[in-house]
């Protein structure tokens, strides 16, 4: 590939300007080493619509990425990248080509596919002939700073994955340091968890854990451990969130899970004005998590304490 951004630019526009068959031609020659064809009936595109459908073991944790915005997501934050399938005929912009090139790049295979053939795997209709199978990221608890990761909040057998999607989404938002899921319930790898994170389940760390490893690492690094419990007389606008905190989130059924209680910990809730008990888990994290940001990050002055009023 040439060097300067006009040779860049000459060779996009000279891609574009090639018929189906030579753009896979094209890709094949530069890629030979890894480049195939594959059409439906091959192992790896019954391994997208498995990842897809979540209907098989998924040892690897593989997530499928789609269209532009998706698998530039996997460039943008360094993720490792499986496969990627290129429908030549979809790619039709100078942005689709170059992110292309830079997933074919990274990626460990490379399948071409025909229209038909993408079309069973994709479910956007403006995906650009782009997909990518990658690795999503978990990590481990090791792999926390105590010092740099000093907000958490822990996922205690959550089972929908929409919903553990929209609460990592909102950790972005509020710059929340890092997700812990712990008693899981749902693959972290789901389909709906990825798409309801908007993306942010590749920037945000998560961390797949057993509640007991957890509680131990949590005490053992001086973290306040603060549970969501409706039955608390302390709100949670009225908990200050400073220094290094973790707050629990329990299932939507079930709650927090009883070993969680056994420890020092501190306990808030949301008050409820009307005659429903609770909120949706999604909700109550979002509240939460951006009442412990405007806290920690100070962006109310003092005078902009609120006032509480009983329900």
């Amino acid at each position: 590939m040439k060097g300067t951004s006009a040779g860049r630019m000459d060779e996009t526009m000279t891609f574009l300007e090639l018929s189906i068959e030579d753009r896979e031609k094209y890709i094949r020659d530069r890629y030979r080493d890894k480049c195939r064809f594959s059409g439906k009936g091959a192992a790896a595109v019954k391994k997208v619509t498995d990842v897809r459908n979540n209907t098989r073991a998924n040892p690897e944790k593989l997530v499928a990425a789609e269209g532009i915005w998706e698998a530039g997501l996997l460039l943008k934050y360094g993720i490792r990248i499986k496969s990627v399938f290129i429908h030549a005929g979809g790619v039709k912009s100078p942005e689709a080509f170059r992110l292309v090139m830079a997933l074919a790049d990274k990626a460990e295979e490379i399948h071409i596919v025909s229209e038909s053939t993408f079309d069973k795997m994709a479910e956007l209709g403006t995906s650009a002939g782009i997909l990518a199978l990658a690795a999503f990221p978990v990590r481990k608890l090791s792999e926390l700073d105590p010092e740099k990761h000093r907000m958490l909040i822990v996922l205690d057998g959550l089972e929908i994955p929409g919903n553990i999607g929209t609460i990592i989404r909102s950790c972005d938002g509020t710059d929340t340091d890092a997700v812990i899921i712990c008693n899981r319930k749902t693959r972290v790898s789901h389909p709906k968890m990825i798409r309801s994170s908007q993306g942010s389940c590749f920037k945000v760390p998560i961390i797949e854990a057993e509640s007991e490893e957890v509680i131990s690492w949590l005490s053992g690094n001086g973290y306040r451990i603060i549970l969501t419990d409706t039955r608390s007389s302390h709100y949670y606008f009225e908990e200050d969130y400073s220094g290094k905190v973790a707050v629990v989130m329990g299932s939507e059924r079930y709650g927090i899970s009883d070993g969680w209680y056994g420890g020092d910990v501190d306990k808030i809730s949301i008050p409820m004005y009307g005659d429903c008990d609770s909120l949706h888990v999604g909700i109550a994290a979002t509240i939460i998590l951006y009442e412990a940001a405007i806290k920690r990050k100070k962006i109310l002055p003092e005078s902009g304490n609120r006032v509480l009023q009983n329900p």
